[in-house]
C-alpha cells in the first residue's frame, strides 16, 4: 500500500496527507471532547468530520491507485481577480484542446500569465462550455510551476 501511495504524483500525496492529517485532528479533539466534557452533542460533530476526511483520503487514494483521474497540462493565458482584493479567482488555461476556464479554490497567491500549469481531474468531472471556453468548476490538485512552486491541494 505504501508503494502505491510513492507511486502517485506528489499533488495529489500532499493533498491525501493533508485530509488525513484533518482526520486526525478532528478524531484527537473529538476524544479530548469526549474526556473533558462527557457530552455527546460535544464530541459527535468532531468524530463526524474525522470519519468525513478519513473516508476522503481513502476515496482519493483508490481513485489515484485505479488510475481514474487526468493530468491537464498547459499554460496560463489570463488570470481573473476579484474587485476588491485582486485574488485570483479563475485562470484561462491554453492547452492542446483548447482553452480551458479554471475556478480556483482556496488562498492561491499570484499567479501570472505564461506559467506553466498541471492540472489533475477526476474522470467523472463535469466540463461545462461558456461562451466557447470549456469551463471546469472542480479538480483534485492544481500544480503552478514557474512564479510559483507550491501546489494548490484544496
Amino acid at each position: 500500500m505504501f508503494q502505491e501511495f510513492k507511486l502517485a504524483p506528489e499533488p495529489l500525496q500532499k493533498q491525501i496527507i493533508i485530509r488525513l492529517g484533518l482526520g486526525t485532528l478532528f478524531f484527537v479533539s473529538s476524544i479530548a471532547l469526549l474526556a473533558a466534557t462527557g457530552d455527546t452533542y460535544l464530541w459527535f460533530p468532531c468524530a463526524g468530520a474525522s470519519v468525513f476526511f478519513v473516508v476522503s483520503a481513502f476515496l482519493l487514494f483508490r481513485r489515484v491507485v485505479l488510475g481514474e483521474y487526468v493530468v491537464v497540462e498547459g499554460k496560463c493565458a489570463e488570470v481573473g481577480t476579484t474587485a476588491l482584493r485582486r485574488r485570483a479567482r479563475f485562470i484561462i488555461m491554453q492547452t492542446d484542446a483548447g482553452r480551458l476556464k479554471v475556478m480556483l479554490r482556496g488562498r492561491r497567491r499570484k499567479v501570472a500569465a505564461g506559467t506553466a500549469i498541471r492540472l489533475y481531474i477526476a474522470n467523472n468531472t463535469p466540463i461545462y462550455e461558456q461562451n466557447g471556453v470549456q469551463v471546469l468548476f472542480a479538480y483534485l490538485a492544481l500544480e503552478v510551476s514557474g512564479s510559483e512552486k507550491k501546489s494548490d491541494n484544496s
